[in-house]
C-alpha cells in the first residue's frame, strides 16, 4: 500500500463529504427560513414575498456576476465566442445550472440557481401542505427527488456525470430543501418537531455509507436529514434560547455575511492558490500545502465578504423593504 496515497486520502476524503454536508446545511436552512419569512408576515403574499427575495438575492448576485464575469482576471468570461454570451445569459436568468456547458465564472453559482428555482416551487409546496399535510406533501416531493436519483444512480453509476438537466434540477433537490420548511412549519405552530426520532449521527453514517458508491447521489439527502435531525433537537431543547458564547457570536456574525462570502468566495480562492503557485513553484504537487493555501484565502473573503454585505447586499434589502412599503 502507498502510505503517503493512504493518508491523503484519509485526509481529504472526508473534507470532501463535508463540502457536500455544507451544501445540504444550506439548503435545509434555506427552505427553514424561506418558510418562516413567509409565514411570519403580517400577512402572508407570494407578490410581496418574490419581492423581498429578489432584492435579497439578485442585485449582489449581478453584481458578483459582472464584476468577476467581466473583471477579474482568474474567472473572466473572454467573449470570444456568441457561446460565452450565451452562457452570460444563462447566468443573468439563472438557468445556468441546467446544462455543463452554461457554467462558468464561479464553480459555486450552480446552487444559487437551483435555490431560485425552488422559490418558484415553494407556491406547489404550499398547495400540496394545504391540500394534504406537510407530511404527505413531503412525501409525494420525496418519491420525486428519490426517483431523479435512483434513475441517475442505476443509468449512469459513480464513473459517469448525468446530465445536468436531471442532477441540478430544482427536482433533485426537492426534499432536501422541503424538509426544513416542514420543520419551520412545526416549529411556529408548536407541534411536535419532525425527523427528531432518529439520531443526527445515523442519517449521517447512512450518507457516507453510500458517499463512495454507485448510489452516491443518496448521499445528500442523508445529510439534509442528519441537518434537520440536528436542528429539530436544538430547537426542542431551546438551545437557540441561550445566550451565546464567542465562538456562537462569530457563527452569527459568519451567517449575516454568508450569503456575500459565498458570491465571492470561489474565485478569490481560485486567484489566491494561483498566486501561491506563481510565488511559491511545485507547491501544487504538495496536496497539504495546497490545502493550507487555500485555507488561507480567508482571511482575505471573510473582511470583504463583510464589506459587500454592508454595501451592496445589505442597501438591495433595504430598498426591497422601502418599495414594499410605497
Amino acid at each position: 500500500i502507498n502510505l503517503p496515497v493512504f493518508f491523503e486520502f484519509l485526509f481529504f476524503y472526508p473534507c470532501r463529504q463535508l463540502g457536500w454536508l455544507a451544501v445540504a446545511i444550506f439548503f435545509v436552512i434555506s427552505g427553514f427560513c424561506i418558510h418562516l419569512s413567509y409565514s411570519q408576515s403580517s400577512k402572508p403574499d407570494l407578490t410581496a414575498f418574490y419581492v423581498r427575495r429578489f432584492f435579497r438575492i439578485y442585485p449582489p448576485y449581478v453584481l458578483a456576476l459582472l464584476l468577476f464575469g467581466f473583471l477579474f482576471p482568474y474567472s473572466q468570461i473572454l467573449f470570444s465566442r456568441w457561446s460565452d454570451w450565451v452562457r452570460l445569459l444563462a447566468h443573468l436568468l439563472l438557468v445556468h445550472n441546467l446544462s455543463f456547458n452554461l457554467g462558468a465564472v464561479s464553480a459555486s453559482y450552480w446552487t444559487i440557481a437551483v435555490e431560485t428555482q425552488l422559490y418558484l416551487l415553494f407556491p406547489v409546496l404550499l398547495i400540496l401542505v394545504r391540500r394534504y399535510s406537510f407530511t404527505k406533501a413531503l412525501w409525494i416531493v420525496g418519491i420525486i427527488q428519490f426517483s431523479l436519483q435512483a434513475f441517475t444512480a442505476s443509468s449512469f453509476g459513480l464513473y459517469h456525470i448525468p446530465p445536468f438537466l436531471i442532477s441540478a434540477s430544482p427536482f433533485f433537490y426537492w426534499f432536501s430543501w422541503s424538509v426544513g420548511a416542514a420543520l419551520c412549519d412545526a416549529y411556529l405552530k408548536g407541534q411536535p418537531l419532525p425527523f427528531r426520532r432518529v439520531p443526527p449521527w445515523l442519517w449521517f453514517m447512512a450518507a457516507m455509507a453510500t458517499s463512495g458508491f454507485a448510489a452516491h447521489e443518496f448521499c445528500f439527502p442523508f445529510f439534509a436529514l442528519a441537518t434537520v435531525s440536528l436542528f429539530a433537537r436544538i430547537l426542542e431543547n431551546n438551545a437557540l434560547c441561550e445566550r451565546p458564547s464567542r465562538f456562537g457570536q462569530f457563527l452569527r456574525v459568519t451567517g449575516t455575511y454568508s450569503y456575500s462570502i459565498y458570491l465571492i468566495h470561489h474565485p478569490l480562492l481560485v486567484a489566491v492558490t494561483e498566486n501561491y503557485k506563481r510565488f511559491f513553484p511545485g507547491i501544487e504537487h504538495n496536496p497539504f500545502l495546497m490545502f493550507c493555501a487555500g485555507l488561507s484565502s480567508a482571511l482575505i473573503i471573510f473582511p470583504l465578504g463583510g464589506l459587500c454585505y454592508h454595501f451592496v447586499e445589505k442597501p438591495s434589502i433595504a430598498f426591497g423593504k422601502r418599495l414594499l412599503q410605497r
